[in-house]
């Protein structure tokens, strides 16, 4: 008789959960990496701005044109803000998905860990009936010697 492990579809289902969990995470990192790439654009325009307003400044600029540099600074100011509280969120939302990644490689380790317990027991059990078997077959054979 072979091994057949009670509960194989509850693990199966339990490490394609684990799957799913991978590739959230996987998912949750990119879109981090993503906002964390286009935040350090943002800064990197917001600096290159800025220096290009020192340099006009230098030269002499109009009230006009103060106005709509101060106008250009708010946007990026915001647009900083804005990507900022995105990573925040995406941090989040990895931080979530790593949790559920972890619950989900419990699970599949506790069952796992239950199908080695019970493969263990089987061997036994396959063992503990081979012996009674050949004990029983040396004891009708010296039984028969004896006859």
């Amino acid at each position: 008789m072979a091994f057949q492990f009670r509960y194989q579809k509850v693990l199966e289902i339990r490490i394609t959960e684990e799957d799913e969990a991978k590739k959230n995470l996987a998912s949750k990192l990119a879109d981090m990496e993503r906002i964390k790439q286009e935040l350090a654009k943002i800064k990197q325009a917001k600096l290159a701005f800025e220096q290009k307003i020192l340099a006009e400044m230098a030269a002499g600029v109009d009230a006009k044109r103060v106005a709509s540099y101060n106008r250009y600074k708010k946007w990026y100011r915001d647009e900083i803000a804005k990507f900022e509280m995105m990573f925040e969120a995406a941090t989040q939302a990895v931080k979530q998905a790593r949790q559920q990644l972890i619950l989900a490689t419990q699970e599949v380790k506790k069952i796992e860990k239950l199908k080695e317990n019970a493969y263990n027991e089987y061997k036994f059990n396959e063992e503990k009936a081979l012996n009674e078997m050949i004990e029983e077959a040396v004891s009708f054979m010296s039984s028969k010697k004896r006859n």
